[in-house]
């Protein structure tokens, strides 16, 4: 059995084959105001989801709401989040996705 951090793009293909397809913790505008935060206005929005660009690498992350997740009294928002490269080749998007990682990060133990 695998120990150790699991990376977030584990769940799914890596970006640079096509898509990624995670589950998050957090609401869309949750996560819209950790980009923004983030990039400023090279995050830009559409009814489906938010587009982030840098010079090299452009992710789209395409976003749906899930059934809440509870355990016991607590419940937990979630929010399926579908990455799609636009541009860039492995290298840039995997930067990217990273510095987006770090940006959406929260704490925790």
């Amino acid at each position: 059995m695998p120990s150790g951090r699991q990376s977030l793009v584990a769940e799914g293909p890596f970006p640079w084959s096509g898509s990624s397809v995670r589950l998050m913790s957090s609401t869309p505008s949750e996560f819209r105001r950790s980009l923004v935060n983030a990039f400023g206005a090279a995050v830009t929005a559409d009814d489906d989801g938010l587009l982030v660009e840098d010079e090299n690498a452009s992710l789209y992350f395409a976003l749906s709401h899930q059934k809440p997740q509870r355990i016991g009294a607590l419940q937990l928002c979630a929010l399926r989040v579908e990455i799609t490269v636009r541009r860039g080749d492995q290298a840039a998007a995997s930067g990217l996705l990273a510095r987006i990682d770090r940006a959406t990060q929260r704490g925790g133990g």
